[in-house]
């Protein structure tokens, strides 16, 4: 096995106990919510406490990983997330989970802004889309066990039990991460960084003049807009509305995550894969078309009462949803230069989490509570605050438009 692919089966393993630990929450957020008394904007925030955290330590992490060693920073990142995940199955206050929680989004922002950037630096240009497929397998098949397990050991020895086998996996990434060698930065680019010796600020405008850069992460906040509200009450909306278990709803939703997952990011990363040399805007053009495909089945899904279409609708929406992973994932680091990687990746992660995920389960909570107060039953109330995300898939598809016609390291 080539260094390249040892350290891309790595960062895939990383990548997926990371969903793992990050989706736990959602598998046990009624059992949660209920022994500690918490409201629907409470258990909301759970995730934008999260984000919060995980977006604003991005940007310092993507300033360090252009400067240091980055195996080793990944490596404290990891370690720092597994414990916290660990940690929160011992407390027993909101203000204690919410302390966890903040813990997790450190240590997760040192993979998310260091992981893209070393894989792009292990293969090249061309080759990029087709290995980011495997990577971002792991975002469904990572979190489908997070809803899965969480789920099932939540029904089984309660809620905090899950926290405990979702974090203890992580540490021995971390030791293994911790002895790997860092890739040489461009060394596969396709084109030489001019001005990788020239003052930082001076490359910074690779970042905030980059055309193709700036619409791919206006479309990634809106698509995580969409995706943070579905993920964190999609199993909950289940049990709401369905009166379903929540390791059956869990567990459900595992199972719809890494199918749709598994099929939508390898057709997505496959057609880039194929079609880009003729058609350099492949990507973008299947992203766009998905996403608004995507837009009306999930808002049928949200709005039926028949538990056989809400899982068929579920199904194809989320599928529809994951396509668009590998193509904008791969042309966000091929845009940029190799010198202002890191950074260019990690400012890309504090936006599309700032005006996304970090706000929308909160907001979707907040309003549920709110038609609750109107007269709305749990589930009706859950599913009409949930149609928040509609709108924002579809300006996910639209921002995408400024994509095309690009060229390598387009500015």
């Amino acid at each position: 096995m080539t260094e390249a692919r040892r350290l891309l089966l790595l960062l895939t393993g990383i990548n997926l106990v990371n969903y793992m630990d990050r989706y736990v929450v959602a598998a046990v957020l009624e059992p949660l919510g209920r022994e500690l008394h918490l409201s629907n904007a409470q258990l909301g925030r759970l995730t934008f406490v999260f984000i919060a955290v995980y977006m604003c330590s991005a940007p310092l992490f993507g300033y360090l990983a252009d400067r240091f060693h980055r195996p080793r920073l990944v490596a404290a990142g990891v370690a720092l997330w597994s414990l916290a995940t660990v940690g929160a199955a011992f407390v027993h206050s909101y203000p204690g989970l919410l302390v966890m929680r903040s813990l997790v989004g450190v240590g997760e922002a040192a993979y998310a802004s260091l992981g893209p950037t070393m894989l792009a630096d292990g293969f090249h240009e061309s080759d990029r889309a087709r290995n980011f497929t495997w990577f971002y397998l792991a975002i469904p098949v990572g979190s489908a066990l997070g809803y899965g397990m969480g789920g099932m050991v939540a029904g089984a020895w309660g809620w905090r039990a899950s926290f405990l086998v979702a974090g203890l996996p992580g540490l021995a990434f971390a030791l293994w991460m911790a002895f790997q060698a860092d890739p040489q930065r461009g060394g596969m680019d396709s084109e030489r960084d001019v001005d990788a010796g020239t003052p930082y600020f001076h490359r910074l405008r690779h970042v905030f003049f980059n055309r193709v850069w700036l619409a791919c992460t206006a479309s990634y906040i809106a698509y995580t807009f969409a995706m943070g509200g579905l993920s964190t009450w999609g199993p909950t909306l289940l049990q709401r509305r369905y009166g379903i278990s929540t390791s059956k709803a869990g567990l459900v939703f595992g199972i719809l995550a890494v199918v749709t997952g598994i099929l939508g990011t390898f057709l997505g990363g496959w057609v880039t894969d194929r079609w880009q040399h003729r058609w350099p805007n492949a990507g973008i053009a299947l992203s766009g078309v998905t996403l608004l495909l995507a837009a009306p089945v999930v808002a049928w899904a949200l709005g039926t009462h028949h538990l056989g279409t809400t899982y068929a609708l579920f199904f194809l929406g989320m599928f529809l949803l994951f396509v668009n992973t590998s193509p904008v994932n791969a042309l966000v680091v091929s845009s940029l230069p190799s010198s202002i990687r890191a950074t260019g990746v990690a400012v890309n992660v504090l936006l599309i989490h700032l005006f996304g995920d970090a706000i929308s389960p909160e907001l979707v909570g907040r309003r549920a509570d709110a038609l609750v107060h109107l007269g709305l039953g749990g589930g009706d109330a859950l599913g009409q605050a949930l149609t928040l995300v509609v709108p924002a898939i579809v300006l996910s598809a639209l921002a995408l438009a400024w994509a095309r016609y690009r060229t390598p390291q387009a500015t």
